[in-house]
């Protein structure tokens, strides 16, 4: 047994007392901290969750389906069209998947490979390949030239709108691809596609050349895009304001007053739209038309619909 030393009672007394006298102050002070405390706390909580409910309510309202009415084409409409899908340095399994996904979905086509067979009139050429990208980027390659016919301009931002739509990393659009060729005594930097060049410019053809990374091997998604695009094309063509200039490729005498009275618009929309960041326009820079902006079928956030034209013998 411990023995207790009697001989500071006094001493144990009076820290007794302090004791009892400091926890009566602790407690006192405590209670009063939880009296103040708990409200403010309470507040404190009330906001932050009042806070976070109108933040998940932005994102909800950010990310609500879609709202507009849909873009409605038949696959009759769709195969109305003489499309050529063009295999350019992809490989045989990548396409044979996009062809079997197409297949399945009754579109109709015919192939070509390394631009063989695609100078053909009043047509939809649709050049894959794998090779000018890397990575998981996609790009939608247009016309060079800016006076050719048909409606590759629609077909190339039907396509980057179907792509961007789908998930795809696009890099946007460029007129022609990054190269180095001589043509008329002059070395140029940029320079239209291999499918391009196949096609006679004065044919009433429609062209888009669309690149993706080897890291896009998703083969049904590239089909679903395939389709968006051309349900897109489709119902793009057969408006009323198919003759706008879409898209154009600035030359070394262009500056942004005339292109923006080309376009009818003022010099800041012009740079907003596209994304300039200095009033110098650099050659080759890829110009698109204000107006696309207003066009529903180059809008990503209206659906699609290609549909099943039912006859009175359909089921």
């Amino acid at each position: 047994m411990n023995k207790i030393d009697v001989r500071n009672s006094n001493l144990l007394e009076d820290d007794d007392k302090n004791y009892r006298m400091s926890r009566k102050f602790r407690s006192g002070f405590v209670t009063g901290a939880l009296i103040i405390g708990i409200p403010a706390f309470m507040f404190g909580v009330v906001d932050k969750i009042h806070n976070t409910v109108d933040t998940n309510k932005a994102t909800s309202e950010y990310t609500q389906p879609y709202t507009e009415d849909p873009i409605n084409v038949s696959l009759n409409e769709i195969n109305e069209m003489n499309i050529i899908f063009n295999n350019s340095e992809c490989s045989e399994k990548f396409m044979e998947n996009i062809y079997t996904k197409l297949d399945n979905d009754g579109i109709k086509y015919n192939v070509s490979k390394k631009n063989n067979n695609i100078d053909v009139d009043n047509s939809v050429v649709i050049t894959l390949d794998q090779l000018y990208m890397s990575g998981p980027n996609t790009l939608v390659i247009a016309p060079y030239e800016n006076d050719r016919l048909g409606n590759s301009d629609a077909l190339a931002i039907a396509a980057n709108t179907a792509f961007y739509e789908k998930g795809f990393l696009t890099s946007d659009i460029e007129c022609g691809i990054r190269g180095f060729r001589e043509h008329d005594g002059e070395i140029l930097e940029r320079v239209p596609t291999k499918t391009e060049e196949r096609i006679n410019k004065d044919k009433n053809t429609s062209f888009v050349t669309i690149s993706f990374g080897t890291a896009n091997m998703n083969t049904d998604l590239v089909a679903e895009a395939l389709e968006n695009m051309l349900v897109r094309y489709y119902s793009y063509i057969n408006s009323s304001n198919i003759y706008d200039d879409l898209i154009y490729r600035t030359t070394k005498n262009d500056d942004l007053k005339s292109l923006a009275k080309k376009y009818e618009t003022t010099e800041n929309h012009l740079k907003l739209m596209n994304k300039l960041d200095s009033d110098k326009i650099l050659e080759n820079t890829t110009i698109k038309n204000p107006k696309i902006d207003n066009i529903r079928e180059f809008n990503n956030n209206v659906p699609t619909n290609l549909y099943v034209q039912k006859t009175k013998w359909s089921k």
